[in-house]
């Protein structure tokens, strides 16, 4: 399983707080609970078709490349739980 959470700067505070959580089951099956629209966010990947991978077409690959979709700072992927093995993207 992978779980992936999305944090953006918390006004109130110094920290950031979660707005959005992406969790891939062992069957590649996915989860989104939050306020970004993950789905709607390709990541560009070479060898995706098209040049542009989407969570749909491989949510492994996409979880663990999602640092690249928000390079900004703004709002930051931290990946929190990997059990799946190297290979499996």
């Amino acid at each position: 399983m992978i779980t992936v959470e999305f944090r953006e700067r918390d006004p109130n505070g110094a920290g950031r707080r979660t707005v959005a959580t992406l969790t891939v089951a062992d069957d590649r099956t996915y989860t989104v609970a939050g306020s970004l629209p993950l789905e709607e966010i390709p990541i560009l990947d070479r060898t995706a078709p098209d040049g542009r991978l989407t969570l749909a077409a491989d949510p492994v690959r996409w979880a663990r490349s999602s640092h690249k979709a928000f390079r900004a700072g703004y709002v930051v992927p931290v990946i929190t739980e990997d059990t799946l093995p190297a290979d499996a993207s």
